[in-house]
């Protein structure tokens, strides 16, 4: 990115340089701006009173999946949605036995694209259910406790493999997500209201400049509500696109932080703000 009046800058010295004074001094002030605004990293933003639009790209090709064997009935089942399978339709003989486990293993490292699976510890299937924006906040490691399987998704025909896991005897639910649009590009996100947020429409300006305060702020982008039910339709790949219309989706700030950053600070500075619903880290889930 070429801060303001960097090019100018430049445009003098090669124009100055032909004199045997003024060329080198200004060559050196030059650098000497460029030194300070790499060490502060944050100076040119600061100065900006507008956020930047998202990237471009890149869009994710990879994921994470998690596979829920048949044991006893748990209270998140009713929090799947009403296309999900149901325990009696998959799981008619009870809980997964050792032969069924040996078998869904086998499967899963026949495959490229779930190869790299993982048994997984409650904490980790935890963060990858978590994905799911709709139902996240309610679950804890008891109510995914049957998700003993799961990792990462490399890039190939995953509704064919899945669906291959899913029909195994022992499995109840597969459930998978794109990785997020944002990881990799920004830290942390502020959510904001929807225009029917109980805690009423987000200041937005009051907000952005809220975050221009923080310590070590690098960039912030403002993702609108088309952006955000893009990014979900490309996450949540196996919904009907319909499900996420931009008229459902909440707007957000995106915080890209130069260096080390606190989130527990970024918190504090922004929780309670009108039509703040909450602050998140950006980080995959394994």
């Amino acid at each position: 990115m070429t801060l303001p009046g960097a090019a100018q800058a430049e445009e003098i010295t090669i124009g100055e340089s032909r004199g045997p004074r003024r060329g080198p001094l200004l060559v050196a002030a030059a650098a000497v701006l460029v030194v300070a605004l790499a060490a502060g990293g944050v100076f040119a933003y600061r100065a900006s009173r507008e956020p930047s639009l998202p990237p471009d790209g890149p869009w994710p090709r990879t994921g994470t999946f998690l596979v829920h064997l048949c044991g006893p009935p748990s209270p998140y089942d009713g929090r799947l949605s009403d296309e999900s399978p149901t325990m009696d339709d998959y799981c008619p003989s009870g809980a997964a036995t050792a032969a069924q486990r040996r078998e869904i293993e086998r499967v899963l490292t026949s495959h490229a694209e779930t190869r790299g699976y993982r048994r997984l510890s409650p904490a980790q299937a935890l963060a990858i259910a978590r994905q799911d924006r709709r139902v996240g906040d309610m679950l804890d490691e008891y109510l995914v406790r049957r998700a003993v399987y799961g990792g990462v998704l490399a890039p190939g025909d995953w509704r064919r493999v899945l669906g291959e896991v899913q029909r195994l005897p022992g499995v109840f639910h597969v459930e998978s997500y794109r990785d997020d649009f944002w990881w990799g590009k920004a830290d942390a996100a502020v959510r904001l209201c929807r225009q029917d947020c109980e805690g009423g429409v987000a200041d937005r300006r009051a907000v952005f400049d809220r975050i221009r305060g923080l310590p070590g702020v690098a960039e912030i982008y403002f993702e609108d509500a088309e952006h955000a039910a893009a990014v979900m339709r490309h996450r949540q790949w196996w919904e009907r696109p319909d499900m996420f219309q931009a008229d459902r989706m909440p707007e957000a700030f995106h915080i890209r932080f130069a260096g080390s950053w606190d989130l527990a600070q970024v918190q504090r500075a922004l929780t309670g703000m009108p039509g703040v619903v909450k602050v998140v880290r950006q980080v995959r889930p394994l």
